[in-house]
């Protein structure tokens, strides 16, 4: 089991419900820890946190893999853009813990809307 403290599971919660009200639709985000462990979940689409945080772990070492190949420095964003939505995964360190956000939305949500809010939350955070 996951050594997450309870301060982080509640500022996960927070940054997932006010990132699935900036995006809006028909949208989901999962937060997780660095190694698989979900923290929070919000939104309308219906998803399993626990898998998706999973997924999120092995994508993300997939990213990093990648990376360090590529001599490309440490990852930061991975999208997986599909026919009907997109996957954005962003990595962010909060109190000293590596997490992942992960926001789930269907094509009608610009990618550079996306990114500004993730970026926003990673900020947001950051201060609490």
């Amino acid at each position: 089991m996951s050594t997450v403290t309870s301060p982080l599971v509640a500022i996960a919660q927070r940054a997932a419900t006010a990132l699935v009200a900036a995006i809006g639709g028909n949208s989901a985000v999962v937060i997780s820890t660095a190694d698989g462990f979900d923290l929070a979940h919000a939104g309308e689409r219906a998803v399993e946190p626990a898998r998706f945080a999973a997924m999120m772990s092995s994508f993300a070492a997939v990213g990093a893999a990648a990376s360090e190949e590529a001599e490309i420095g440490l990852p930061r964003c991975m999208v997986v853009d599909s026919t009907q939505g997109r996957l954005v995964v962003r990595r962010m360190q909060v109190g000293g813990e590596q997490i992942a956000v992960m926001l789930l939305t269907d094509r009608s949500v610009l990618l550079g809307l996306a990114w500004n809010h993730l970026s926003a939350i990673e900020l947001s955070m950051g201060k609490t």
